[in-house]
């Protein structure tokens, strides 16, 4: 079984209105003539980014709360590394997600199998790990300790 979901991006000179179909997300409004130039690189690295963020740590709730572990807050970090290919195309290199899960330490063995399943990633990332590696930095931090 195959889904779609869609994006819409509309661009005006330096204004881009990038709709995200979606209530829980909404539009997103880019004014450049208002950022400098030396700013506006890097948008499409950072939503790229977000992307792979926002759907590993999804996966990582998921996983959690189907064993019954409930934390604290996961704090979450994608650094993502381009650079240029063989042919000097500018090219994503890899991606790294540093992830910190604070929880008590009653779900500590709960947290060592799913972080075991969370090296496979999420659909997002996996989907992208054939063309450049995406590393995942999973951590436990229990406040008792």
């Amino acid at each position: 079984m195959s889904q779609q979901v869609s994006v819409s991006l509309q661009r005006r000179g330096s204004i881009i209105d990038l709709d995200m179909e979606s209530t829980a997300l909404g539009c997103m409004h880019v004014d450049n003539s208002t950022i400098p130039e030396a700013e506006r690189a890097g948008s499409a690295k950072k939503l790229l980014g977000s992307s792979v963020l926002y759907c590993y740590v999804a996966a990582l709730d998921k996983a959690l709360d189907t064993r019954g572990a409930k934390y604290e807050s996961i704090d979450a970090k994608a650094t993502v590394t381009a650079g240029t290919d063989d042919k000097g195309r500018g090219r994503i290199l890899g991606i790294t997600l540093d992830v910190i899960v604070r929880m008590d330490a009653d779900f500590e063995e709960i947290f060592d199998r799913v972080s075991k399943v969370m090296r496979n990633g999420c659909l997002i990332s996996a989907s992208l790990e054939p063309a450049f590696p995406v590393t995942y930095n999973l951590q436990l931090e229990c406040p008792d300790d």
